[in-house]
């Protein structure tokens, strides 16, 4: 078989792989420190404040139910040791978080009473530790993140766990802004409560935070077109190559401003046009750029093997102009299109707010993303967003409040930052200056993935842009800088992973791949991670096939509470022992999966944990995993979230075993915990592995060894792609 044409294995889980592991039970009755007659009292009187809260005086709006914040010991985060004896169903419950460490919790009058009684006679050890992991017990005060333009804005109210308190609470809210005099819409969410608010906002601004029920307030008109900066190049026409008759060309919706109907050359490339733009305020020139790259990147940029060479068409859905974006029009919109165009399954969002997001919360935008997605069953690639201040030096030698912006956050999206392609301010392979950094809430890395997003020169005071090609929306060539330009590079491979995969494909296993192929061939410092991901994704046509020295095998499955999931015995070609037994291999996996999320929860969003272990079985039972994650100890909760990338729904794994590692029979297994109070028996969790194993000195015939191998163990095998042949 020719170098490089051998095909990914795709297999699949059976009933027999399915087990129930036995069940240890964790915590202890030890106090979390000592609880004095002093500290209950300060609790007590918490719970006063919190019950005059609910009285309607001084103009307040309530409707009996509120929020209230309950900060927890940094040992009490954890699963086993949360005060659930304390706050629950018959007190004041659980249902929301603000962050590490911080809870919400639903308060009422009844509820608060039953909590005051609870504290008041607790003697049991059980009771004396749930009241030693509180820190604090204080009112809700809403997040309130509005800029110079608060002429129309974005409020958020809480979801609280009876639906009926959610519907008083919607009802009250807009008789309050009726009489307010102000205008508003309802997203048509169906995990958030959204309102798009004008009109009388100035006055609204002053009277919201007398309304119990608000979460957040933030500038609808947060999402920003990135100003172009760089420069034609001597007004050349654009080095575009038409569609080619005959050939089936994925789409990418294109969410940005829109596309010149005056550049000649990028009409062919377009199959459809929307748009909620003003026409005072449209301009087409950042629009028509993107799209340049995504149908022709290859060739604008001089035929760099760097830049991937597959293709894709363009629906252009034009939300942004010169005064920017409404998010909540901007994912109308993208409802809209995608009711009526069920086959594009890759949207291009080269767009974001000003500033980093919150650490401690799911920015708004990412959370409509993230239900967007899963209602569509569709992928968002979206930029990581670009540092305006002072250029960034490689590596950073200060703090730059550069983290990732709005929507980037958006777990189930994939979040791209920028490199540079030449030499410059910074040197060629190393993060743009302005190329924002994760992790973000939850500890979840972003971005996932870098490409080609462009470099500058400063030379006598002045910037000289090195960007990436495009053109512009005369037909010109054209060069710029940002993330707004790397993202569209990955969105043309994604959305060529989706059609060459075909009826397989889903967001989790294109995201795989992706993740999975950069990381083959990129060795990324922990410590840089935040920058790079997990490094640049290879070709479409490279993805999907591999050296005859290596094997690389796709394995979905559906993960569900008390079941683990195991392929036991794991074969390993005899190619990679050694004379001795050993295996001296390299290993890569990396998990992907779609697991529940909770949009009241911050860092809670995930609902699920999977994780995957690859390695073996001891004598007393006990599984061992060989291929770890990373390395280190953890005393806390919190220092597994931060560099273990627990609840993360994206992991990957590798080892490499240049002596050998002496284990006969390997298995592959896959754990799942799932969080505190979440009722996650008979919920399905869709997963995707990507498993390499690899030749360290790249001879040995492992891709036809394991192949054979796979068929003698009886697994439902097949190729990923039926029709191997790659169109580019």
């Amino acid at each position: 078989m020719d170098d490089n044409k051998n095909p990914i294995k795709h297999i699949k889980f059976s009933e027999r792989d399915y087990f129930q592991p036995q069940v240890f039970p964790g915590g202890n009755s030890t106090p979390h420190k000592e609880v004095t007659d002093e500290f209950k009292q300060g609790l007590l009187e918490s719970i006063d404040s919190l019950h005059d809260s609910l009285v309607d005086t001084s103009g307040i709006i309530t409707i009996g139910v509120s929020a209230a914040v309950v900060e927890l010991e940094d040992k009490a985060t954890a699963k086993s040791n949360r005060p659930t004896g304390l706050f629950n169903d018959d007190t004041c419950p659980f249902f929301g978080d603000l962050g590490y460490s911080k809870f919400l919790i639903q308060i009422s009058d009844q509820g608060l009473s039953a909590l005051q009684k609870k504290i008041e006679r607790s003697n049991s050890k059980a009771a004396t530790k749930d009241i030693s992991a509180i820190k604090a017990i204080t009112k809700y005060e809403p997040a309130i993140n509005v800029s110079d333009d608060i002429e129309v804005i974005s409020v958020r109210l809480f979801r609280f766990n009876l639906a009926e308190s959610n519907a008083v609470m919607d009802q009250a809210f807009e008789k309050y802004i009726d009489a307010m005099g102000c205008s508003w819409e309802k997203h048509n969410s169906r995990v958030v409560r959204i309102y798009r608010v004008s009109g009388n906002t100035q006055a609204l601004m002053q009277a919201l935070a007398l309304f119990s029920g608000v979460q957040s307030v933030i500038s609808s008109r947060c999402i920003k077109i990135q100003p172009m900066i760089g420069s034609s190049s001597d007004a050349q026409p654009a080095t575009m190559v038409p569609p080619i008759d005959g050939v089936d060309y994925p789409v990418v919706a294109v969410v940005d401003s829109g596309v010149s109907t005056s550049c000649t050359p990028i009409d062919p490339w377009i199959v459809g046009r929307t748009s909620c733009v003003p026409a005072q305020y449209k301009n087409d020139n950042h629009g028509t750029f993107v799209s340049g790259i995504i149908s022709n990147g290859y060739n604008l940029n001089g035929q760099d093997s760097r830049f991937p060479e597959c293709q894709a068409k363009v629906f252009s859905v034009e939300v942004l102009g010169d005064n920017g974006g409404d998010l909540y029009e901007i994912v109308n919109a993208m409802y809209e299109v995608a009711k009526q165009h069920r086959h594009i399954k890759v949207w291009n969002l080269s767009l974001g707010g000003d500033g980093p997001v919150s650490m401690s919360e799911i920015s708004t935008m990412a959370l409509m993303l993230d239900e967007f997605q899963d209602r569509h069953d569709c992928l968002c690639v979206v930029a990581a967003g670009n540092y305006e201040g002072v250029p960034r030096p490689w590596p950073p030698v200060a703090d730059f409040e550069d983290g990732i912006s709005t929507p980037g956050d958006s777990v189930r999206s994939l979040t791209v930052g920028a490199l540079a392609h030449v030499d410059g301010f910074v040197k060629n392979e190393e993060p743009s200056h302005f190329s924002r950094k994760g992790p973000v809430s939850n500890y979840v890395q972003k971005p996932e993935v870098v490409h080609y997003g462009g470099n500058i020169m400063l030379l006598g005071g002045q910037v000289i842009t090195l960007g990436v090609n495009s053109v512009d929306v005369n037909g010109l060539a054209i060069n710029d800088i940002g993330t707004s330009f790397s993202t569209p590079i990955v969105s043309a491979i994604a959305a060529n992973l989706f059609q060459e995969i075909g009826e397989r494909s889903t967001p989790s296993l294109v995201k795989a791949l992706i993740i999975h192929s950069a990381n083959l061939i990129h060795s990324i410092d922990v410590e840089h991670k935040p920058y790079f991901g997990w490094g640049v994704p290879q070709q479409t046509n490279s993805i999907l096939s591999v050296q005859d020295y290596e094997s690389t095998m796709v394995f979905e499955g559906q993960a569900q509470k008390s079941f683990e999931v195991e392929k036991l015995p794991f074969p390993i070609p005899e190619c990679l022992r050694t004379v001795d037994g050993k295996v001296r291999a390299e290993f890569f996996i990396t998990l992907v999966y779609q697991p529940e999320l909770d949009v009241n929860k911050a860092f809670e969003y995930c609902q699920v944990d999977l994780q995957v272990g690859f390695g073996e079985v001891d004598l007393s039972g006990k599984f061992t995993s060989r291929v770890p994650l990373q390395k280190g100890e953890h005393k806390f909760e919190t220092d597994l979230v931060k560099s273990g990338d627990k609840w993360s729904p994206i992991k990957v794994y590798q080892a490499k075993f240049p002596r050998g590692v002496d284990i006969e029979d390997w298995r592959l297994r896959v754990k799942v915990l799932d969080r505190e109070g979440y009722e996650a028996q008979g919920v399905l969790v869709p997963f995707s592995i990507v498993l390499t194993v690899r030749d360290i000195d790249k001879e040995q015939p492992v891709y036809n060894e394991m192949s054979q191998l796979m068929d003698q163990h009886n697994w439902e095998v097949s190729d990923l792609v039926v029709d191997t042949k790659i169109k580019v």
